[in-house]
């Protein structure tokens, strides 16, 4: 049951995700699962995820990604065009924390102010055992965005909704 849109993600050699809209709920303001903490502090940091983060706040890179682009693009324009694609799919962790988001708990939490909540959509595809997550949203003004992210390995998402202006994705683990 899931929607097939033109810029649905390719994985597993070109097969197309199926995405299932995922319905977003509403949570008390009261209904907090922890402290808030900064995804990518401190030594319980994955080198992975410093390593993405740091790649995604280089000023100069995507010039430098743009001149490689054309140099190769009649020697290897498929395996940029699969290597972007690939790439543009980030961990939670690394898209959620480019958002401004943080963990509380078991759950990322993606501030949305400015965002209008009924054109805000979630919807989950399935990739082997992991789980792939699109966030379409479009903000006041005509303002918009959309991110990919996998799930963190052995984890689900349990419920997706409203706390306020804060979009939040409580995950359990498997």
């Amino acid at each position: 049951m899931g929607s097939r849109t033109p810029d649905d993600a390719r994985m597993d050699g070109g097969k197309r995700l199926d995405w299932e809209k995922i319905e977003l709920v509403s949570i008390p303001e009261d209904e907090k699962k922890g402290e808030p903490e900064p995804i990518l502090a401190g030594l319980v940091a994955k080198p992975s995820d410093l390593h993405d983060a740091f790649l995604s706040d280089i000023p100069h890179l995507a010039e430098a990604q743009a001149a490689h682009a054309s140099v190769v693009e009649t020697a290897g324009r498929g395996v940029e065009a699969h290597f972007a694609e690939v790439h543009s799919i980030q961990t939670a962790d690394v898209a959620i924390a480019n958002l401004g988001g943080f963990r509380e708990g078991d759950a990322l939490v993606i501030p949305l102010s400015g965002a209008i909540h009924e054109r805000v959509q979630l919807e989950m595809g399935e990739q082997g055992d992991g789980k792939t997550l699109r966030l379409n949203a479009e903000g006041n003004g005509g303002v918009s965005f959309t991110r990919t992210f996998t799930l963190p390995p052995g984890t689900e998402l349990a419920r997706a909704g409203w706390r306020g202006s804060e979009l939040i994705l409580d995950l359990v683990r498997n």
